[in-house]
């Protein structure tokens, strides 16, 4: 496919396509972190590079896009990684719809940061008024949610991660109130240490 093939369409009008066409299949917290990771894009295209037309974007621009994100937003390695995988997948889509060269996400292997076992790992601690604050929130106005049945539970007990993602519904005692973590290496969901705990 040339340039010739392609049909012009500008950046915002390229995201609020790519968002109307994953709207129905991602959740509303999904499609924000979308939006979110994207609009430093546009406003990238928009006002640094004055790109109107996903047309003309090249390899090259991404890679001074990588380089422009990483110093505008200070980001560590890992968040960088996030953001860019982000892009990936909205340049593929667009690839799918004649704005870009359909082998233009091909070129973020090269522009992917190269993480260690440190930078995987946020620092980063949720402070007490934060939790408390979005813990009321969620009773509020998401009780019962996933996201406020994860936040309970990792608020009020501290376990891992890991551990979280192990549990069953059978894991909950309900008559004393409690999460029994069990290892379970026959299943999808074998806790971390390979020992049983509680919660």
């Amino acid at each position: 496919m040339t340039k010739n093939d392609l049909e012009p369409i500008s950046p915002v009008e390229a995201k609020d396509m790519y968002l109307e066409a994953r709207k129905q299949e991602v959740s509303k917290s999904t499609l924000d972190g979308y939006h979110y990771r994207l609009k430093h894009f546009i406003r990238w295209c928009e006002d640094v590079e004055r790109i109107d037309n996903m047309n003309d974007l090249s390899g090259r621009d991404l890679q001074r896009y990588k380089t422009w994100r990483r110093d505008d937003g200070d980001l560590k390695p890992i968040s960088l990684e996030g953001q860019l995988d982000a892009l990936r997948i909205f340049i593929r889509w667009c690839g799918s719809i004649d704005a870009v060269d359909p082998d233009l996400h091909e070129k973020f292997e090269a522009l992917m940061p190269k993480l260690d076992k440190s930078d995987e790992q946020s620092e980063s601690l949720l402070e007490i008024d934060q939790a408390e604050a979005l813990l009321e929130y969620q009773r509020k106005f998401e009780h019962a949610s996933r996201p406020h049945a994860i936040m309970e539970i990792l608020w009020h007990t501290g376990i891992r991660l890991g551990a979280l993602h192990s549990l069953d519904l059978d894991d909950y005692d309900e008559e004393h109130e409690r999460l029994a973590l069990r290892h379970r290496p026959e299943s999808d969901t074998p806790s971390r240490t390979g020992k049983k705990g509680s919660g």
